[in-house]
C-alpha cells in the first residue's frame, strides 16, 4: 500500500473520532442540555484548517492521477473536488448555526440539529466512498512514478490535533477525545464482565 494511502486512511480514522464527538454533543443538545460550544468551535476550526489545506489536496492529487490512468474508475467515483466543496458548504452551515446559538439569535433547534447532522452524515458518506472507490482504484491504476510525484508534492505539515505536538488551540479537544475513548473502553470492559 502506498504511504500516502496509509496516511489518508489514518486521517480518516481521526476525522471519525471528531464525528463521534460531534454526535455526542448533538445528543447533549437534543436533550435540551448545553452542548460544549467551545469544543464545537474547535472542531469547526480544525476542519477549516487541516482537512481543507492538507488532507483534501492529497486526495485531489490522487484523483487527478487516476483520471489520467483510469478515466472509467475516476468517473465511477464522481468528482472529488465537488464533494470537498459540498463539505465546505456544510461546514459553513454548521459554523453559522453554532455562531447563531452563541449570539443568542433566534434559531430553531431543528435547524441546528440538521446543520450538525448533515455535516456528520456527509462526512461519513464521503470518507466511505473514498475508501471503497477512490483509494482501491488508485492503488490498482497508479504507477510507481505517479506515487513518487504525489509524494514529492505533498505538504509535510503534520496534523495539528492528532500529532505528537498538538497545537495549543486543539489541546482541550484532544483531551476530550482521549477521555471519551477511555470511557468507551471502560464501558466495553464493564459490559464484557456483565456478560460473563
Amino acid at each position: 500500500m502506498p504511504k500516502i494511502i496509509d496516511i489518508l486512511l489514518e486521517e480518516h480514522q481521526n476525522i471519525e473520532k471528531l464525528l463521534l464527538v460531534l454526535e455526542h454533543e448533538l445528543q447533549v443538545f437534543d436533550r435540551s442540555e448545553r452542548a460544549d460550544y467551545e469544543i464545537l468551535q474547535t472542531i469547526i476550526q480544525y476542519f477549516q484548517d487541516y482537512p481543507a489545506s492538507c488532507h483534501h489536496p492529497k486526495e485531489e492529487m490522487i484523483f487527478e492521477k487516476l483520471k489520467a490512468r483510469d478515466p472509467a474508475a475516476a468517473k465511477r467515483f464522481g468528482d472529488v473536488e465537488g464533494d470537498h466543496e459540498i463539505e465546505a458548504k456544510r461546514l459553513r452551515s454548521f459554523a453559522r448555526a453554532v455562531d447563531a446559538v452563541l449570539a443568542d439569535q433566534e434559531f430553531l433547534r431543528e435547524n441546528f440539529h440538521m446543520a450538525v447532522h448533515d455535516f456528520v452524515d456527509h462526512q461519513r458518506h464521503h470518507l466511505e466512498k473514498e475508501e471503497r472507490l477512490l483509494f482501491p482504484a488508485a492503488v490498482k491504476a497508479l504507477r510507481p512514478e505517479d506515487w513518487a510525484e504525489i509524494d514529492a508534492r505533498l505538504d509535510d505539515r503534520k496534523d495539528p490535533l492528532f500529532n505528537s505536538v498538538v497545537e495549543e488551540k486543539f489541546h482541550d479537544l484532544q483531551k476530550t477525545i482521549l477521555r471519551w475513548e477511555q470511557e468507551t473502553e471502560e464501558s466495553r470492559v464493564a459490559m464484557a464482565q456483565i456478560q460473563h
